[in-house]
């Protein structure tokens, strides 16, 4: 099990934000790309510009989706509403990924039929090995280690979809 974070004070104004191991120890940062055509941001590691990852915009039939990629695996989520009319996310992966809780709030769990693949949580925590304060931190519970970039992806992809997307 791997546990990452990145403190949620850092999501409110930019796309680039480093994220942290279970020691404290910065192990990615993002960047957006202004280049790209829709909201782009990129994944590399740590003190390297190896982009590892990256989550890109696509807009399909008036409805807009957000690719993410790690290491050759790709997919796609998007925001709909579920029967009683709560937002809930639609995801073409190929290891159909089922989202349930409250993406807005960084509150949702992915699961691959009953195996659990991630949990995100926000919640006041004090990142291991940072300074001395508490804020509110995005926890990312992983649960097979190998799943870790594409989970992050993921990760991403939902926080820019809720972040840059108006319709669903």
């Amino acid at each position: 099990m791997l546990k990452l974070f990145f403190k949620a004070q850092d999501l409110e104004e930019k796309d680039s934000f480093q994220i942290f191991n279970h020691s404290g120890k910065p192990a990615y940062y993002t960047k957006d790309d202004f280049i790209a055509t829709g909201h782009r941001i990129k994944l590399f590691m740590n003190e390297t510009i190896t982009e590892v990852a990256y989550v890109q915009e696509k807009q399909v039939r008036n409805k807009t989706k957000f690719e993410f990629c790690a290491r050759g695996d790709f997919g796609t989520v998007e925001r709909t509403r579920d029967f009683t009319g709560r937002p809930s996310y639609a995801v073409d992966y190929s290891n159909k990924w089922l989202v349930a809780g409250d993406g807005l709030n960084w509150n949702y769990t992915v699961k691959m039929g009953s195996l659990n693949i991630m949990k995100v949580e926000k919640m006041p925590y004090l990142i291991p090995g940072q300074a001395l304060n508490i804020t509110d931190t995005v926890v990312i519970t992983v649960f097979n280690d190998s799943d870790a970039l594409i989970s992050l992806a993921f990760c991403l992809a939902v926080y820019a979809l809720n972040r840059y997307s108006y319709n669903y």
